[in-house]
């Protein structure tokens, strides 16, 4: 394992601070330790460890159909991103929890979704924009990034060098209980927003569907506000987010796109977890 090098003021900076807990917020003076120490071999390699322990904690959607469908979609948008923004594999995993809307990205290209999202969605734009910018949150470096501010330097070199398997079992259980690694900073989600938008645009589907189901969301709240609220724990209000991308939308001059490109089974698939939400 190559050695972590770090400028000896910022080394005692962060380690002056101690290790963060894994509920901690994030810290303008860690924010930048995954650009520092975190290679795109160690980020595929943490963030696969942490898939597997989040596979462990949570019920895997066993449905190869479902799987396949929405691993195709992704890989779609995926492939709009630069090719050195994704120096790694992507890998698309639903969750068995069709009462829950979610999803949330981990380091190294590992992606998760919540069977409730696919419910929640109206059309295959609509998850495809959920799906693009989490795909957002891995290529802009946000995923690493809140990984090191959440553990903190001395923790991420303990996981790096293999010695503190405990630490790495208890972080992914708190992902798994909380539904993502830690809550991003507004100016990460809006960048997330705004390249998810880009990747969809680029694929073919209507940019349009985002602001759809941010929309969406935000009726839900009213009416089954059970239903969203981990997505709403987990994301800013998504009313404003709504009237944002459509703003974006218009500035950008985006055309509109398709609802479907993957396949036209999206109401099978969705189907298969559960039905569409009403």
């Amino acid at each position: 394992m190559r050695p972590l090098i770090l400028s000896a003021a910022l080394l005692g900076l962060l380690l002056g601070s101690g290790c963060a807990s894994l509920a901690s917020a994030t810290r303008p003076a860690t924010r930048a330790i995954g650009e520092l120490v975190l290679s795109p071999q160690d980020e595929m390699r943490l963030g696969s460890q942490l898939a597997a322990q989040v596979r462990q904690q949570e019920k895997v959607l066993d449905d190869p159909q479902v799987q396949s469908y929405v691993n195709a979609l992704g890989q779609r948008l995926v492939s709009q991103a630069p090719r050195q923004e994704r120096p790694f594999d992507f890998h698309f995993t639903v969750i068995d929890a069709p009462d829950n809307v979610n999803a949330f990205a981990l380091p190294g290209g590992h992606i998760f979704v919540y069977s409730g999202l696919l419910r929640a969605a109206s059309n295959e734009a609509e998850l495809a924009a959920v799906l693009g910018h989490e795909v957002a949150h891995v290529t802009s470096g946000h995923a690493r990034q809140q990984l090191a501010s959440q553990v903190g330097l001395g923790t991420l070199q303990q996981l790096l060098l293999g010695d503190n398997p405990h630490a790495l079992a208890q972080l992914g259980s708190a992902i798994a209980a909380q539904g993502y690694l830690a809550a991003y900073t507004r100016g990460m989600e809006s960048e997330a927003d705004k390249r998810g938008l880009l990747y969809l645009d680029q694929s073919g589907y209507d940019p349009a569907a985002m602001a759809r189901f941010f929309g969406k969301l935000d009726k839900l709240q009213g009416s089954r506000p059970n239903f969203v609220s981990s997505f709403f724990a987990t994301h800013p209000n998504p009313g404003a987010r709504a009237r944002e991308v459509s703003s974006l939308i218009e500035s950008r001059g985006y055309g509109g796109g398709q609802e479907a490109i993957v396949s036209s089974e999206f109401q099978n698939i969705q189907a298969r977890v559960g039905g569409p939400v009403r």
